[in-house]
């Protein structure tokens, strides 16, 4: 099950699912692997939680463990769970898990500017910002730029 779906979420699907058949077993095989995602999946019913990286044979290893009942979860996933059982909040993120380009972008995006301002601020196309935001957004397991501008906020990261 992918948690990003035209018609319904991966969650609300993964509820409904197991809500009518029981016995079924949900794995999600999605490209996010942020709390906001991990968490509500494992509420919702899943019993497997893999990135789309993963080898084909994790893959299979992973449904196998769902039929005879056991969970699997990727490394990613099980970090964010251990993390939310151990101190019930987020981790703290660094700026450095953001090349200095990207804080740049970053920075540019907490003063409110748009892709076309950073782009000129910065020298480069606008193309480029939008690649940089999207590295940004994965980065900081975000859903979007006014997310990860507060975040940098809250934390600090630049001198506004």
């Amino acid at each position: 099950m992918d948690l990003k779906m035209p018609e319904m979420d991966g969650v609300e699907a993964t509820k409904r699912i197991t809500n009518k058949f029981p016995h079924t077993k949900v794995i999600i095989l999605t490209s996010f692997a942020d709390r906001d995602s991990v968490l509500p999946a494992i509420k919702a019913g899943a019993i497997g939680y893999q990135l789309k990286d993963i080898e084909p044979k994790v893959l299979v290893e992973t449904i196998i463990a769902a039929v005879n009942g056991n969970r699997m979860l990727h490394p990613q996933v099980t970090n964010q769970l251990i993390a939310h059982v151990a101190t019930d909040t987020e981790p703290v993120k660094s700026i450095d898990i953001l090349t200095i380009r990207e804080q740049h972008v970053l920075e540019q995006i907490t003063f409110g500017r748009s892709n076309k301002e950073i782009a000129a601020e910065l020298h480069i196309t606008e193309k480029t910002v939008k690649t940089h935001i999207t590295h940004i957004l994965g980065k900081m397991e975000v859903q979007d730029r006014t997310q990860a501008a507060l975040y940098a906020i809250k934390n600090r990261w630049f001198d506004t």
